[in-house]
């Protein structure tokens, strides 16, 4: 059914929409539009809508153009913008320009035939932007903090300043505690076995339970364990070739850095809390193993957890003998 479908590439930027389209005989075309709803519009004026509209995931900005899409029933796919990087230097593009981009995500769209993108529920969205502004909120608390020790090294420290900044440090802090509130009781709608699923495993809060919940979008389209812990961008790696490259194993980085700094938090927890992170983690240090390396084990360790709490809608049992290795 998708080969029946003509390919479109949109550059999506904040203001402008770079687009390369297929006609019917499969010919190349380019227009630019904007980055509105008139622009939308201009957009389907020329290619109609039984197009494969096919774009990166841009921060924001691509959210609008999908939305409308995806209104009207079109057919589209919001794809890993390093995806694209790879698969344009792969063909040894040595220029970079929006329009040469909307060409390659097209030639992209054409090659590979991406997955059709689903609308995630409305709760997401809302949930989302909570949680970005309490972590937001946290960094800036944090920054307060370091200013309030800088000052406090000096021999004269301005009273008036430090007054400020505590003001507005306790001003955030219950901001934060407001927003937390209201993103629990979203999420107990939302998703009510998973966040009392998740948040029965010892070591993990309810920051790291909501993040979990957040940004798999409820678990949509996890199917299994190694999902979970590549999306966290803790799956091992190996670098080697022949005799002379031996590179050391390390962690994929490629991933959700805010999982991972959360996890390894949960996971200092765990190794004292959680009696099989806590096993895991002594047996790992016996055999010469260091904390990093441990603590690590463990971070995936609760992420299988996660995964299998969910995926047995149950609590969790700190004496069931789990599968998953």
């Amino acid at each position: 059914m998708t080969d029946k479908l003509s390919c479109c590439g949109i550059d999506v930027s904040h203001l402008t929409l770079d687009v390369t389209y297929q006609n019917n005989l499969g010919e190349l075309f380019y227009l630019q539009v904007g980055n509105n709803n008139a622009g939308f519009k201009k957009l389907l004026e020329h290619t109609g809508q039984n197009c494969h509209f096919v774009m990166e995931a841009t921060g924001v900005y691509y959210i609008r153009l999908a939305f409308f899409l995806d209104s009207l029933g079109c057919k589209l796919s919001v794809v890993n913008a390093m995806s694209i990087k790879r698969y344009i230097q792969m063909h040894l593009e040595r220029n970079k320009t929006d329009k040469k981009d909307s060409r390659w995500i097209c030639h992209y769209a054409i090659d590979q035939r991406p997955p059709f993108w689903q609308m995630p529920d409305s709760a997401y969205f809302e949930c989302k932007q909570i949680y970005n502004t309490i972590r937001e909120y946290a960094e800036q608390v944090k920054r307060f903090n370091n200013q309030l020790h800088s000052l406090k090294l000096l021999p004269f420290p301005s009273k008036e300043t430090v007054k400020s900044i505590e003001k507005m440090k306790s001003y955030l802090e219950k901001e934060i505690d407001h927003l937390e509130v209201k993103l629990q009781v979203l999420l107990k709608k939302w998703q009510p076995e998973q966040y009392k699923s998740i948040n029965s495993i010892k070591g993990l809060g309810k920051r790291a339970t909501a993040l979990l919940i957040i940004f798999t979008q409820g678990f949509k389209h996890t199917t299994n364990h190694r999902q979970l812990i590549s999306f966290a961008g803790l799956s091992p790696t190996e670098y080697s070739s022949g005799t002379s490259i031996k590179g050391s194993n390390r962690i994929y980085k490629k991933g959700g850095k805010p999982i991972r700094d959360v996890l390894y938090m949960c996971a200092m927890n765990a190794k004292q809390t959680n009696e099989a992170c806590k096993q895991l983690f002594d047996r790992l240090k016996a055999k010469g193993k260091t904390g990093k390396q441990a603590l690590i084990a463990v971070m995936n360790k609760l992420l299988k957890q996660v995964f299998a709490v969910v995926k047995n809608n149950s609590l969790y049992q700190p004496n069931y003998c789990s599968t998953l290795h």
